[in-house]
């Protein structure tokens, strides 16, 4: 059987997460270890509101190899192109 300090070294670090989606605000531990360290440098899904596309953005150390970081999405995308009645509103003189 393993010890708390056993298990802290063999996992690596572990990142407390907030799901910064409006609403969810769930609260999970990600556990990064030399297997899956390449989850740092991508996109991953919230397990609770299930969005995808979110970035972990660090917030401090908490202790020892023990991180908190918040999951934050990009806003929605906007494809804003005034209409004609727009750019007409204002006529030169």
């Amino acid at each position: 059987m393993l010890s708390s300090n056993e298990a802290n070294t063999k996992v690596g670090v572990v990142y407390r997460v907030v799901c910064d989606n409006p609403g969810c605000n769930h609260t999970f531990e990600l556990h990064i270890g030399p297997e899956n360290s390449r989850v740092l440098g991508q996109t991953i899904a919230c397990p609770r509101c299930g969005r995808g596309g979110g970035s972990l953005k660090p917030q401090g150390k908490i202790r020892d190899k023990y991180f908190s970081a918040k999951l934050v999405f990009r806003g929605p995308a906007t494809d804003f192109a005034p209409s004609d009645d727009e750019l007409n509103f204002y006529p030169s003189s």
